[in-house]
């Protein structure tokens, strides 16, 4: 979280290059990966 004020155009670059930089280092999206066809499939659960 940052906290700004719009006097601190400076800290504010600084925050934005920060965010993207722990984003970028984060990786790929996991829910890109997941395979459409197989998250399609119902699970049939008996009922007793």
């Amino acid at each position: 979280m940052y906290w700004l004020s719009g006097a601190e155009a400076d800290k504010l670059v600084k925050s934005v290059e920060d965010a993207y930089e722990k984003i970028k280092r984060s990786g790929t999206n996991p829910i890109k990966s997941i395979d459409v066809e197989k998250s399609k499939q119902k699970v049939i659960t008996p009922v007793g």
